[in-house]
């Protein structure tokens, strides 16, 4: 009863993070695209679209794979809402608050079997309150990695806890949240997995990479297998060496200027690295408490703190430049795009040390004073940086018209655009129709769903005509001609159909390919695995 109480306790101690999500207007962030995505997920849930791979209104108005490679869990949240009724503004912050606050309740959850009630919270204002996490959802909006992150202190209770079901969710959760993120905690897990086999034949670790991989299957084997379809593998060329242009500099760990800008190479960037003081103090009582022990203080680190520990050593090694050899070693580092990442795994390790620092030492008024302490002086300090540049009145529809997220957005990310498509340089050139309406046919849209367009073509002289769907070209996509499956002509990724003279019905469905139908099957047998597991475990 006392655990939950807690997470009551922590929800409530949180909501000082999210003040500003509660009032009217929205603000400005670098990826301004979180509205549109909530928009588009919304309206393909709405048309019975399951998992979302595909929405029709970004991209240029082509269409776009926008969830089949981007992390959708949180758009999910969003779109649901969105689809509910709850207007798009209100829909995006809602999703934005649920990250910020899983954060939170996560690293307690985590904390609370072995810091007890008052290590576990501040362990989870520690997390919370890292000024990283301010910059995630204030400066960057970056929505997917801040969701991803919260679920990371899931993977380590699956890990230590010997709970392989929790830790499968967690590590499902960070990868369906966000790719990147979730690829290095999938590596990290399997050196872990390595280490433990051979040190003590201990198999939790394989177990949680096995379930958490079969759980997310449906999203990272279409994106690892169609990758390949899209323009991402140009867009990023030479992003190997800007990622060793944005190194953090040691001082900036320790304070560096609030901003609202972007990471450039050298010390002086635009936003701030900071691990925040109250963290890093608390991290290095803890490491002292842990190394020299004294009469007062529990004699034992518990070994969950030790690994808190070197989590974060090793996360905040890999921000500086000192980790070059490293990284050079590394595979996929051009998709990682940024060492200072890994600020958000220290975080993680920086809370769950914070936690041991108070929870550690044996006199109660002890614990609790330092707990008030660290509480207060984490909100007093993060007040000031949980908060947006500034908020602007916009009306909800203005986020949702046809040059928003045809054009703007569009504009902003098309980098899962198919290799060789045109991009329009205005919102006239756009696509508003399902077809390219040829001079002399006569076209009647029927049906515009995002995964399937049926439209009637009347073609009045005796003669047959190409059509083009304005369509991205994309694995899946299937065309027929008066019922009759037809293979399109593809030309600058646009697909072209051939119609008879007469009347005729054309149609296109995005249907699953064969990699997705057996993505989404193993995901589906996971999930029974982990209920009938679960199920199997309540009952015993």
């Amino acid at each position: 009863m006392k655990k939950y109480v807690g997470c009551l306790f922590v929800i409530i101690l949180s909501l000082w993070s999210i003040r500003p999500l509660f009032g009217r207007g929205y603000f400005p962030m670098h990826d301004d695209t979180q509205v549109a995505r909530v928009v588009v997920m919304g309206r393909a849930l709405k048309d019975g679209q399951f998992p979302v791979r595909w929405v029709s209104d970004l991209g240029y108005g082509y269409g776009y794979p926008l969830f089949n490679f981007y992390g959708p869990l949180p758009y999910y949240t969003g779109g649901v809402l969105y689809a509910a009724g709850i207007d798009s503004v209100s829909a995006t912050k809602a999703m934005f608050a649920a990250g910020t606050l899983l954060s939170a309740l996560s690293m307690y959850i985590l904390l609370f079997p072995y810091f007890g009630f008052l290590g576990a919270l501040t362990g989870s204002m520690l997390f919370l309150s890292a000024p990283y996490h301010a910059a995630q959802i204030y400066v960057r909006g970056s929505v997917g990695e801040y969701w991803a992150v919260a679920f990371i202190p899931l993977v380590l209770l699956g890990m230590y806890g010997k709970k392989p079901v929790i830790g499968s969710i967690g590590l499902a959760g960070v990868i369906a949240s966000h790719a990147i993120l979730g690829y290095l905690t999938a590596v990290v897990l399997g050196i872990s997995a390595v280490v433990q086999i051979f040190r003590n034949h201990d198999t939790n670790a394989l177990k949680i990479i096995a379930l958490g991989l079969g759980m997310s299957s449906f999203f990272w084997l279409p994106a690892w297998r169609e990758l390949p379809y899209t323009s991402v593998s140009k867009m990023i060329t030479g992003a190997s060496t800007a990622f060793f242009d944005h190194f953090v500099c040691l001082g900036q760990l320790w304070n560096s200027p609030w901003g609202f800008g972007g990471s450039a190479p050298g010390c002086v960037d635009g936003m701030s690295f900071k691990l925040g003081k109250v963290q890093i103090v608390t991290f290095l009582v803890a490491c002292i408490l842990m190394v020299f022990p004294w009469k007062r203080v529990k004699i034992h680190a518990k070994p969950l703190a030790r690994i808190g520990t070197v989590i974060a050593l090793v996360s905040i090694f890999l921000t500086l430049e000192f980790s070059e050899t490293v990284w050079r070693i590394f595979p996929f580092t051009d998709f990682i795009q940024y060492p200072w990442r890994m600020l958000s795994f220290a975080a993680v390790g920086m809370a769950v040390s914070g936690a041991y620092a108070v929870s550690a030492w044996r006199i109660p008024l002890v614990r609790i004073g330092l707990t008030v302490i660290v509480v207060w002086g984490t909100i007093f300090l993060g007040v000031k940086i949980f908060q947006p540049q500034y908020v602007y009145d916009r009306r909800p529809s203005e986020f949702e018209s046809v040059s928003e997220l045809r054009y703007r957005v569009s504009k902003i990310s098309d980098e899962y655009m198919p290799t060789g498509f045109f991009r329009p340089a205005t919102l006239k050139y756009t696509a508003s129709e399902p077809v390219d309406r040829t001079t002399g046919l006569g076209v009647a849209v029927e049906k515009d769903f995002a995964i399937y367009k049926r439209v009637s073509i009347d073609t009045p002289v005796p003669m047959s005509y190409t059509v083009r769907w304005n369509i991205a070209h994309f694995p899946g996509w299937t065309f027929f001609v008066n019922e009759n499956k037809v293979k399109p002509e593809i030309n600058s990724a646009l697909p072209y159909v051939t119609v008879p003279q007469g009347k005729s019905i054309i149609e296109a469905r995005l249907t699953d390919t064969p990699i997705r139908t057996l993505a989404n099957f193993i995901t589906i047998i996971t999930v029974i695995i982990i209920i009938f597991s679960y199920g199997k475990k309540t009952k015993a």
